[in-house]
């Protein structure tokens, strides 16, 4: 057991809560300090926007996540390259043929462009089954409408396709818009309401607005039938049947090299040149993936991740202000070692919540705290020390009150001759 108080000869007891309490305060309005400065100082926007587009996660999709998970059998993606209307009317009618239960096409008609559109128009009112995208129209970041496609292709179900992209990496979505009384659902939410009903219930009950994405792994999360694959004459597609088929751009053609449209940052995938390689389409597979298999994430609100690194780094000070105190010959060896080991170890935990229980926790504030607070501890002793304070920390060096008062006397001092020097000048 640790010794946690002393008592000096007057009687006065000292504890290590306090010391290690004292500093933890330090620590974070130190923390809220630097992150002032950090945010307010045009010279430091490189590092504000890495902690904005930093998330812990990204590390275990990216690292942690399984290889082996099995690709999801309940969504396909077609891709449309840079099929005119008339060729994307075949291949919807194509695909009505094999029965699939919904169709999304990731696509707006906001304008009639000739002859085309009648072949789309009637591909479109085919059957019921047929989701469109639309584009949300926002005024200082609130929506006040949405562009859907013309009236003149039939009134269709339409979800929002946007994705919230500030900061860029695409983490997490809005699963509806609002404006003017009317609801908006996400592009994947409405294609969900009409594919399984209950299950849209059950994600629309959900306390949050902005869901977080919850990615699939594995080398191939979905399948993906590239327009020359469909159709009628190819049996794969019966594979289809009573599922999901997303309608979007992936590429301009079968074996085409990898390119930039509609192109996304995700935590899961990045292309080994640098560039976002993650399309559209497949983010809402993810998004529908989640939805369908209810692998829901959620996340604490920001007051109790910071009281979560409060709670960590107040053990971690207790800890090191008697380590300070009766092993001081290896603190200075020892002690960053061990703060190194115990992010390693918060960290790990944490991906063991998140991937275990969906929780996610918020462990920046945690890992900041931690990192800052031994700095804080030797700032701390040395503050005490100058003013001979008697605490836990300061305990070997027994200060006497004679010794206080003249440390005061000494300070006091030096104040009056500052102030004189100054009216001198004057």
């Amino acid at each position: 057991m640790l010794k946690l108080v002393f008592t000096m000869k007057n009687g006065k007891k000292h504890f290590i809560f306090f010391d290690a309490l004292r500093i933890n305060i330090f620590t974070f309005l130190t923390l809220i300090f630097l992150w002032a400065i950090i945010d307010s100082i045009d010279l430091f926007n490189p590092f504000n926007e890495f902690f904005n587009n930093f998330d812990y996660t990204d590390l275990y999709y990216s690292e942690f996540m399984k290889d082996e998970m099995p690709t999801d059998t309940n969504i396909f993606i077609v891709n449309i390259g840079n099929l005119n209307r008339k060729e994307l009317a075949q291949q919807i009618i194509t695909l009505q043929k094999f029965r699939p239960k919904v169709i999304g096409i990731d696509a707006v008609f906001a304008e009639r462009r000739g002859m085309d559109d009648f072949f789309l128009q009637q591909a479109l009112n085919s059957g019921d089954n047929i989701v469109l995208g639309g584009f949300g129209v926002f005024e200082n970041d609130k929506p006040t409408g949405i562009i859907k496609s013309d009236p003149f292709f039939g009134d269709l179900p339409t979800g929002h396709l946007e994705f919230i992209l500030d900061p860029k990496t695409v983490r997490e979505f809005d699963k509806f818009i609002r404006f003017n009384d009317t609801i908006v659902n996400a592009f994947a939410v409405e294609i969900a309401s009409k594919y399984n009903d209950k299950l849209f219930l059950d994600f629309a009950k959900r306390k949050y607005q902005t869901e977080l994405i919850n990615y699939r792994g594995g080398s191939m999360p979905f399948i993906v039938f590239d327009y020359e694959q469909v159709n009628d004459s190819n049996p794969n597609l019966e594979i289809i049947r009573d599922k999901i088929v997303l309608m979007g751009y992936v590429r301009m053609f079968e074996g085409a090299p990898a390119d930039t449209i509609d192109s996304h940052f995700t935590p899961l995938k990045r292309s080994s040149y640098g560039y976002a390689d993650t399309k559209g389409i497949e983010i809402h597979a993810h998004i529908l993936s989640m939805i369908l298999n209810k692998n829901y994430i959620d996340q604490l609100p920001d007051w109790q991740n910071y009281l979560i690194a409060f709670i960590l780094t107040q053990l971690f000070l207790m800890w090191l202000v008697y380590y300070y105190v009766n092993g001081a010959k290896l603190f200075d060896i020892l002690s960053k070692p061990i703060q190194f080991v115990l992010i390693v170890i918060v960290l790990w935990v944490t991906f063991l919540i998140f991937s275990n229980l969906g929780i996610k926790i918020d462990m920046m504030p945690s890992i900041l705290a931690l990192i800052l607070c031994i700095e804080v501890l030797y700032l701390y002793e040395e503050t005490l020390e100058l003013f001979k304070i008697n605490t836990y920390l300061t305990k070997e060096f027994k200060f006497t009150k004679d010794e206080r008062i003249k440390v005061l006397r000494s300070f006091a001092r030096f104040e009056f001759l500052k102030r004189k020097s100054k009216r001198s000048g004057e």
